[in-house]
This record gives C-alpha cells, structure tokens and sequence, in this order.
C-alpha cells in the first residue's frame, strides 16, 4: 500500500510561491497537481518559468483558468471544486 497523497496547490495571488511549494511537494513522492484559480495568468518571469518547466518535467499536472497559461492545461472553474475532491489535501496561495 503507498503512502502517497494526493495533493492540490492551489495558485492564487501568491504565484512564484505556490509554484516553489508545488516543486518542494514533489520530493515526498506525493502526487501533486497545480491548479491556477487566480486572478491572473502565471507571471512570465526567470523563477516562474523555471519553476513550470521543472513541474512538467516532473510529470506534474498543471490546470489554469486563463487560456494565456499556455503550458497548461485549461479548465474552467465550474468543474475545479469537483476535481478538488479528489485529493488527500489542497494547499491554497
């Protein structure tokens, strides 16, 4: 039986954050999965650019409401509550 959870980040205002902790959670051997719920899309900039090229290297799954996050998947936020319940824990930023 594996010890790993299911883990939701969820990027909100706090985005280079959210990503860093989404990269760090990977370590443990959990499953993680980024969902970017905010306001805006990703910031495109050195450490988040990075941090999302180290996610999908990773074999991270990467979900975001704004169709200008191009290295994600896109989603609409009707169905993210549903998706959410999936998950051991969902960790908001």
């Amino acid at each position: 039986m594996s010890d790993a959870k299911k883990i939701a980040v969820l990027v909100q205002e706090r985005q280079g954050e959210a990503l860093r902790m989404a990269l760090g959670l990977t370590l443990a051997d959990d499953k993680v999965s980024v969902f970017n719920i905010g306001m805006q899309p990703i910031e495109a900039n050195d450490e988040n650019n990075l941090n999302v090229e180290s996610l999908k290297m990773m074999d991270v799954p990467l979900y975001s409401v704004h169709e200008a996050d191009s290295e994600f998947e896109n989603t609409v936020m009707q169905v993210v509550p549903e998706k959410l319940l999936e998950f051991d824990h969902v960790v908001p930023y």
